[in-house]
């Protein structure tokens, strides 16, 4: 028997009820249903459909419902077509018609989008303290890497030298703004649809804002239309899951190839590394892989609902019961994800001299060409000097920095013998001292910032 079928003569057919059913994955909501169910009663408390004693009986009683849910005790049946319904059911089974009055005034619409916006809050926070834990990583990485110069790389070729610590930074700086994209997904969240009715305002005239206080969102919804059909809330939740997923991927990806035998610059912890079946050799840094191939679901999730939303008029349609799926995945996968990520990056360790051993000393051909430009030479011009240098160099097999006084001069008359000075990595890096540059000092006064952002 359906709570809803008294206008139909027959039942629904069995392979109807298992298309239409969503209980088997929205019983994940069970906590934000019996809280948006306690805090409903409690407003029909204050118009007087429940008395003060009814009140506590059904307040009581859903939360046995939890506290049995969350000990195995429950018994869902095939008639329980979701959660809402469910918790219904079992509620009336056990305190009788007072818990049929639970519903007065309430639309499962309104009902299902109050469980969704205060399960898309709790999910947001934790994520978002998850980055806080990567974040504060980070920031020990660069402290820890503070002396390593490496090769950074553009179209992985090497480019330019860099303090390891800059790069663990720009991860950093990145997370920083995921978390703002992270707030402002929990704003958009943080409108309550409940007494939004089915689509045109709940027919009892409940204390709404009251209702909103009580479960810590900070408005009701300001329109009823919008309340039940809205779910550009998920739509945003799903994009900065898919955000945070694909940059993610991107930093996973360096170190993928970072700790490849051919650079060698890092090793994965063990606890985060697998090996193989046939090979006993092999150390596969599978943790890394997994974040980078979980991205395209994340990226998924968020295309698979937009898919959905975009083709549903206002206001509620069955459609949107595709909004919890990729929903609950993502949110699951990512909050995995991050912790992962925290611990590959807090154990692995650095291979100091193998990356010292790998510095090209072409990494220095701009430093080379500053060092003309400082003398006055235009840098265009510079830059056509230090490129001739560069393929002399490779034609004779010859490092850069072996190159005397003597033979730089045949390229140009503006070096002088101050010119070996710029064949030195720490003065490389300590020439980039600029505001958000890969000098030591940029680079310490970028940790005590990422330190004050974190504390604020």
């Amino acid at each position: 028997m359906k709570m809803w079928d008294g206008r139909f003569s027959k039942p629904s057919d069995r392979l109807m009820e298992q298309f239409h059913n969503s209980l088997p994955f929205d019983q994940k909501l069970i906590e934000e249903d019996i809280q948006g169910s306690i805090a409903w009663a409690g407003a029909l408390k204050e118009i007087a459909i429940f008395t003060a004693d009814e009140y506590q009986m059904v307040k009581k009683g859903l939360e046995e419902i939890l506290r049995d849910y969350s000990e195995g005790k429950i018994q869902f049946l095939p008639q329980d077509e979701d959660i809402h319904m469910a918790v219904e059911r079992i509620l009336i089974e056990r305190i009788g018609d007072t818990a049929a009055r639970l519903h007065t005034g309430r639309s499962r619409n309104d009902q299902v989008a109050t469980d969704c916006r205060l399960y898309v809050l709790k999910v947001l926070k934790k994520i978002s303290d998850a980055v806080v834990n990567l974040q504060n990583v980070l920031i020990s990485r660069a402290e820890n890497d503070y002396e390593i110069i490496i090769p950074g790389f553009t179209h992985l070729q090497q480019a330019q030298p860099i303090l390891l610590s800059h790069y663990w930074l720009s991860f950093f700086f990145l997370l920083q703004r995921e978390k703002s994209r992270l707030q402002h997904a929990i704003e958009t969240a943080d409108m309550m649809p409940l007494g939004a009715g089915a689509m045109a305002g709940s027919g009892f005239n409940v204390d709404r804002f009251r209702l909103a206080s009580s479960l810590g969102f900070s408005t009701p919804s300001h329109n009823s239309i919008d309340a039940v059909s809205s779910r550009d809330f998920i739509l945003e939740a799903l994009s900065v899951a898919a955000s945070i997923g694909i940059h993610l991927s991107r930093y996973a990806e360096d170190l993928i190839i970072w700790c490849s035998h051919e650079f060698g610059f890092i090793e994965l912890d063990d606890a985060w590394s697998t090996g193989s079946s046939i090979m006993p050799q092999k150390k596969n840094p599978d943790s890394l892989e997994l974040i980078r191939g979980k991205s395209g679901r994340f990226i998924g999730n968020y295309m698979r609902f937009a898919t959905t939303l975009k083709g549903i008029g206002l206001t509620y349609y069955k459609d949107l019961q595709e909004d919890k799926e990729p929903l609950f995945d993502s949110f699951s996968q990512l909050d995995l994800v991050l912790q992962v990520f925290t611990q590959v990056i807090a154990t692995l360790k650095t291979n100091k001299e193998r990356i010292t051993e790998d510095l090209d000393p072409f990494l220095l051909a701009t430093d080379l060409a500053d060092y003309l430009v400082r003398k006055g030479m235009p840098f265009r011009h510079a830059h056509k000097v230090i490129g001739k240098i560069v393929a002399y160099c490779i034609d004779n097999k010859l490092p850069m920095n072996n190159l005397t006084q003597k033979q730089l001069c045949d390229f140009s008359d503006l070096f002088d013998s101050d010119v070996m000075q710029v064949f030195s990595w720490k003065n490389a890096i300590d020439a980039r001292n600029i505001y958000g540059g890969t000098g030591s000092k940029s680079v310490k006064e970028q940790i005590d910032l990422a330190k004050t952002l974190l504390k604020t």
